[in-house]
């Protein structure tokens, strides 16, 4: 045997090697708990073989657009207030900063979710607004009315914006997933919808996976304005004193049923003590009926200002069954500190309350920020703010350095319940903010499409169907089909082999595809040996029919499987659903069925006839 047929033998088996390791963890019968550990690849079920949940998703790029369009503002405010020499330094505005600031412009939303407008309180002011100022933040002059001057975001960046959001959301959704140890979930998109595919039956998992897929995750730490009297003016319709120019005059909002104008006695500074007003709603639906009321009197706060909804403490002697309670908070608008600063989450128990917590570690410019922050801040009262829900809202005490943070969760509910939450916390902060929020859509709980019943028939048919193939290769080819045979088997491995590697999910088409692949790998060899045994029958010899066999044949193989591969590209680019994974298992078919119907074949029929010299492999 020449050096070539080692080399070619010695490719074959590391293939067949390698697709057997690839292969391993997802035999149970030859599998160990240390391969499926130490070995990653998996051969997952789809949906209608296993069952599960089909969970779709929105993404809401407008949205998007609109929180964009707010980094826009803040930043704009920080370079404004930088020009007039009221901030100093990169850092974000302090609450002081922005109070100043809103003296001499008030910068408030526009008509659509990329438009803001820039109100100036004189003339010069408003001439420092130049046009390389604007194009340097990826803004754009829309128009100039007096001294106010209409910003947008400018298209390109909204453009690239659409582009990524999707792409962005499937990333987090699979970073949360993965920190879940879920691996055989299939997340696709379809233009601006997300489908997730987790297969099982446990309804309660299910759940839980949707709370977490649909959590913005969006963390931030915002200063209280205990000092405001925004509540108080709104309610009796009074003019906000010092407010900035653009500001509405409220006409009076008398308090609906079921919401009460309370005080609390805390601290607004070293020495401070002040009674700070705040909404309360309880009984049904008291979070809604307060957000619409907050909704009902939004255009009357004052820029850089904002009141948040969180859960009222129902205090120690509360019943379980008492009616939850929700109040307000005034704060200021910009966050301190956000959770793009966040190194690491992590669940931990206060030994004292023996109560779950998260514990947050931030990065190095967090840390510095988070110390500075409460340096400047002591006696005041700091929001941790989540989704745009205060989580809960202590007072200062001193400078906390260290870089770390924590978040207490579920007061008034019981151990697991508390547990939960802050394991469900963690997956999400740890993997990141969505870049938009999402909204349902189709949520199907699903058991296997055609029944437990009717897919074993169609397995079995299909292992009977090539069992038969095979057993007329034997018979009718002799030493020739077992050849055969063992290419078929090896060609059915390396496919299950390459969908278990890229992760891909099998499915009944998927099965189609396989049933397929073999018959065209029976195909294959019959054309060889059929043409093998015409240059017998001309008076050649095993060797040299073998030889020419393969030479002759090979260009039919490999314009047939030419034309597959194509009808395979078109089905994988314009299918979906059933139909791409008929496709991806039909490409990948057509590769192996060249690699062992004409390559590694022909290693086995070199090595009888040019090793063994035997006389005869086709039987009679």
């Amino acid at each position: 045997m020449n050096r070539g047929w080692y080399w070619r033998l010695g490719t074959v088996l590391f293939v067949v090697v390698a697709a057997f390791v690839v292969l391993w963890p997802s035999i149970p019968r030859l599998s160990t708990p240390w391969v499926r550990s130490h070995i990653p690849f998996r051969l997952n079920e789809g949906l209608d073989i296993r069952g599960g949940a089909r969970l779709s998703y929105d993404v809401q790029i407008g949205q998007a657009i609109a929180d964009r369009r707010v980094r826009a503002m803040e930043d704009f405010r920080a370079q404004l207030a930088g020009d007039f020499g009221i901030h100093h330094g990169e850092g974000r505005l302090t609450p002081d900063e922005i109070t100043r600031l809103a003296e001499r412009v008030s910068v408030v939303v526009g008509g659509t979710n990329r438009e803001f407008v820039a109100r100036f309180r004189n003339a010069a002011d408003a001439g420092r607004v130049t046009d390389r100022l604007v194009s340097n933040r990826g803004l754009r002059r829309l128009g100039t009315s007096g001294t106010s001057i209409t910003l947008g975001l400018d298209p390109r960046e909204v453009t690239a914006l659409e582009d990524s959001a999707v792409q962005q959301a499937i990333q987090t959704i699979t970073n949360r997933i993965d920190e879940l140890a879920i691996k055989e979930t299939s997340i696709t998109a379809r233009g601006e919808t997300i489908v997730v595919e987790v297969p099982g039956r446990d309804q309660s998992y299910f759940q839980q996976i949707r709370d977490i897929i649909r959590r913005t995750a969006r963390l931030e730490f915002k200063i209280l304005d205990d000092e405001s009297p925004i509540l108080d003016a709104v309610i009796q319709g009074h003019a906000m004193q010092g407010a900035p120019e653009g500001t509405p005059t409220p006409t009076a909002h008398p308090l609906p049923a079921g919401i009460t104008l309370s005080q609390d006695f805390t601290t607004a500074g070293p020495g401070r003590n002040v009674s700070s007003p705040y909404l309360l709603s309880t009984g049904a639906d008291a979070r809604q009926h307060l957000a619409e009321y907050i909704d009902s009197i939004r255009q009357f706060i004052p820029e850089g200002r904002q009141i948040l909804l969180g859960k009222a403490d129902r205090g120690q002697n509360a019943a379980a069954n008492a009616p939850e309670s929700w109040r307000t908070y005034t704060v200021y608008s910009v966050a301190q500190v956000d959770g793009s600063m966040i190194d690491d989450a992590r669940v931990s128990v206060d030994p004292q309350e023996n109560r779950p917590y998260v514990q947050l570690t931030f990065n190095r410019r967090g840390g510095e920020v988070f110390a500075r922050v409460t340096e400047e801040n002591i006696k005041k009262r700091f929001a941790i703010v989540l989704d745009d829900r205060v989580n809960s809202a202590p007072v200062i005490q001193a400078r906390i350095g260290g870089g770390s943070a924590r978040i207490t969760l579920g007061g008034d509910t019981d151990y697991r319940s508390v547990l939960r939450e802050a394991n469900d916390l963690v997956v999400v902060l740890r993997a990141g903010a969505l870049p938009a929020p999402l909204s349902e859509g189709k949520q199907d709980y699903v058991g296997p499409t055609l029944g437990s019943d009717t897919i074993r028939h169609a397995r079995n048919a299909m292992m009977v169907g090539i069992a038969l193939v095979l057993l007329f290769m034997a018979v009718y080819y002799g030493a020739a089909g077992w050849i055969a045979n063992g290419a078929v088997l090896v060609n059915l491995g390396l496919q299950l082999a390459t969908l278990a590697l890229f992760g891909a999910t099998i499915t009944l088409p998927g099965l189609a595809g396989l049933a397929l692949t073999v018959g065209m790998s029976v195909d294959n060899n019959v054309l060889i040996n059929e043409r093998v045994r015409e240059e017998m029958r001309g008076g050649k010899t095993l060797r040299a029919a073998v030889d020419a066999g393969y030479n002759h044949a090979f260009t039919a193989i490999f314009d047939g499987h030419i034309t597959t591969l194509i009808s395979g590209v078109v089905l994988l680019q314009y299918g979906t659903g059933p139909v791409k994974g008929f496709a991806v298992t039909l490409l990948i078919g057509v590769i192996a069925n060249l690699f062992t119907g004409v390559f590694a074949t022909r290693v086995v029929f070199d090595w009888l006839v040019r090793g063994l010299r035997v006389k005869s492999l086709l039987g009679s």
